[in-house]
């Protein structure tokens, strides 16, 4: 019994995880090829401009997270300074 259950965690911690492909993630419509060289240039280059626009916005989005982090930070240092002053009147 103690036998089959060691046999089972050790296939289990073995298989238990796949390893996750990070090309998965991009986009699948960029790897189109067409015999014509006019449309394939066309084609590369609107690829070209997706990716560059993808890259603006996920830069733009990382830029508004540090923003956003950045206030609600400045928020609660002022909601704590607050609770202390009035703790302190309280006190009093």
């Amino acid at each position: 019994m103690r036998l089959k259950l060691l046999i089972i965690i050790f296939i289990s911690s073995l298989y238990g995880q796949s390893v996750i492909d990070k090309n998965s993630k991009e986009s699948k419509f960029l790897n189109i090829s067409v015999k014509n060289p006019d449309l394939q240039l066309e084609i590369d280059n609107l690829k070209d401009e997706y990716e560059l626009d993808l890259k603006d916005l996920k830069a733009k989005h990382k830029q508004q997270k540090k923003d956003l982090r950045k206030s609600y930070k400045a928020r609660l240092k002022e909601l704590r300074k607050k609770f202390k002053s009035q703790k302190k009147s309280k006190q009093k």
